[in-house]
């Protein structure tokens, strides 16, 4: 998880140091939490779509 996060601060060219890092993870984990809810959405839709197309 460690690894991911450096990866995604190296991404977004976020700063380093203690008073950015609050930032830095709200938006880490919002961004993370969205990515779930977009694939179960997704996936959800994509269910959808088959069922009415069987």
């Amino acid at each position: 998880m460690r690894k991911l996060y450096k990866v995604f601060k190296d991404w977004l060219y976020l700063p380093d140091g203690n008073a950015a890092e609050l930032y830095n993870l709200t938006l880490f984990i919002i961004l993370a939490l969205s990515v779930i809810v977009a694939s179960v959405s997704f996936t959800r839709t994509l269910g959808i779509f088959l069922a009415l197309i069987k």
